[in-house]
């Protein structure tokens, strides 16, 4: 019984391990992840009831907030009568409890989670600096979604940021995973994620450095913008390149020109907005947004980009517009309910000294307020990849955090 305990936990510490490498920089990646993690449900299923039993207290909730969110798409989709299939991206949501009961019943090592992102962002500049320079792909993003892509480095440059060590070392690795994530970013061009990953990695230093005063903070705050105005000014600096497209558009749109990527989303939120208060309690139905657009009275006037759009470009205003305020209410329970796990998470291991939960409770913090900022210019579920991504992300750090906030602290992790 213990050995197979031994060979479940490590192959769980193999997945946690190429987590971040299927996602970023394999083909089809989240597919071998979903079943990866089928497969340890399978063979550990004898012990899943008593797991369950033992944690019910985040199993319980979150699986609530994914219940909601399952009722509420299937609520829709036999009102409005759409094809099943509008389904499939929401129905992937429920990896993430599935991913949680196993990574709780089979304990893995959550380090192996931090080397897996190192090698996953440096073999994935790599890959964008190849197809950027040698295949001048202006949006190299490996054979992901490029938007999909850029979120999912912003939230594992995030969480490398945040690993666990207080010596010049540990310090050296989390700063080089930001960097790393930085600079594919910054050849990616997804503005979103950047943005969300700046904003985000500002609350997180109080994660890598514990105790930290607000002078050293506000210190951190102008060396990054330092660090923002150098990126602007290097001469065919991408950086440089996205601000002034972002300028440029506005200004285009202002003028009555909607045929920019920025005139595109103002455009198409408007309409969004002018739909949620026509249908505001059941929208118009999952995965229905382009009936929005093709029955509008400017796209029968105009043959701009934004018609052509089948999402609205932002998770509130894409939930609302298609399911109402129950479909609010569901989107905003996936990302608040861990959200308020993680930070029990925090403070319990804060009380306790644990280094090593500190950091999975931060870092699950990080992913949520990142996936929020981002969801401002995506829709989450509009892209397989995403969603898996989440779903993977959230179950793996909860479990994770989960198991360490048992113990007093974690000796030796914190000298790495």
């Amino acid at each position: 019984m213990v050995l197979r305990a031994a060979k479940l936990t490590s192959i769980a510490s193999a997945l946690v391990l190429a987590f971040p490498i299927l996602l970023l920089c394999i083909p089809r990646g989240a597919g071998i992840f979903l079943a990866g993690v089928v497969f340890l449900a399978l063979i550990a299923s004898d012990g899943m009831r008593k797991t369950w039993g033992a944690y019910r207290n985040l199993l319980n909730p979150l699986g609530l907030a994914i219940l909601a969110l399952v009722i509420v798409c299937l609520a829709s989709k036999l009102y409005f009568d759409v094809p099943w299939n509008v389904l499939d991206n929401p129905s992937r949501i429920l990896l993430a409890l599935l991913t949680l009961l196993v990574v709780l019943h089979s304990a893995p090592d959550p380090r192996a989670m931090w080397l897996g992102i190192s090698i996953a962002l440096a073999a994935s500049l790599v890959l964008v600096a190849y197809q950027y320079v040698a295949l001048g792909d202006t949006r190299p993003a490996a054979w992901t979604q490029p938007i999909a892509f850029a979120n999912m480095v912003a939230a594992l440059g995030l969480i490398g940021f945040v690993r666990p060590g207080t010596s010049r070392r540990a310090h050296a690795l989390a700063w080089t995973n930001l960097a790393l994530a930085a600079m594919i970013l910054a050849l990616n061009g997804t503005r979103g994620a950047m943005l969300a990953m700046l904003i985000t990695m500002l609350p997180l230093l109080f994660v890598r450095y514990r105790g930290l005063r607000p002078a050293r903070f506000c210190i951190a705050l102008a060396l990054f913008a330092l660090l923002g105005t150098g990126s602007y000014l290097i001469p065919g600096s991408p950086v440089a390149k996205r601000i002034d497209q972002v300028r440029h558009e506005i200004d285009r749109f202002e003028a009555g020109d909607t045929e920019t990527s920025i005139g595109s989303r103002l455009e198409i939120w408007q309409l969004a907005v002018h739909s949620i208060r026509l249908h505001p309690w059941m929208g118009v139905g999952i995965g229905q947004f382009a009936r929005i657009t093709q029955s509008s009275a400017f796209c029968r006037q105009n043959d701009s980009p934004a018609c052509v759009l089948e999402h609205a470009h932002n998770d509130v205003l894409e939930a609302a517009s298609t399911t109402g305020v129950p479909g609010v209410l569901a989107l905003l329970g996936l990302f608040l309910v861990p959200a308020a796990m993680f930070w029990r998470m925090l403070r319990q291991c804060s009380r306790n000294a644990n280094g090593l939960g500190l950091s999975l409770s931060g870092a699950g913090l990080g992913v949520v307020m990142a996936s929020l900022i981002s969801g401002l210019t995506q829709v989450t579920m509009a892209h397989q990849a995403n969603i898996v991504f989440y779903a993977g992300i959230i179950g793996l750090l909860l479990g994770l955090a989960a198991v360490q906030a048992k113990y007093p602290r974690a000796d030796g992790v914190e000298k790495t």
